[in-house]
């Protein structure tokens, strides 16, 4: 029994251990750092295909990973409504409209994020719009015939 014991305090102790290496890593430092990094993919990313929308996700995980706990229950609330929006097939209303009223009840955990990001490291987020290259469709304007 005393060894099963000491193996969970071991396990319990490691577990600590990472928890608190992860907190560290959570500095207002490196948060600004990331957020000078990523700015592009974080205002402007630009999406033409899947891969420029996993880029834009990779982008805003690695400020996610770096928020400081005063705002990690934000990030992980945007970051999850992200990850969902990334999946759903734009023709599909009723899933597209799920999706934009997430987008709503994230709102107020989107706003604080903006705001301390601008107060903490000086710069906005969030606010621009994402580039993209599609191309919208043509129109045919009609003619008549022999008149």
């Amino acid at each position: 029994m005393k060894c099963s014991s000491a193996v969970a305090v071991l396990v319990i102790s490691a577990l600590g251990l990472v928890a608190c290496s992860d907190d560290q890593e959570r500095t207002e430092g490196r948060y600004c750092t990331e957020v000078g990094n990523h700015l592009a993919a974080l205002n402007t990313p630009s999406l033409t295909d899947a891969d420029d929308v996993e880029a834009m996700l990779d982008a805003w995980r690695t400020v996610a990973d770096a928020a400081p706990l005063a705002v990690q229950p934000e990030w992980d609330r945007l970051m999850a409504a992200m990850e969902t929006a990334s999946t759903v097939d734009p023709s599909d209303a009723e899933a597209m409209q799920r999706i934009a009223d997430t987008a709503r009840s994230n709102e107020p955990s989107a706003n604080k994020v903006i705001d301390y990001t601008a107060t903490l490291c000086g710069v906005r987020i969030g606010e621009g719009k994402p580039v993209t290259t599609t191309v919208p469709p043509t129109t045919v304007t009609p003619t008549t015939v022999g008149g």
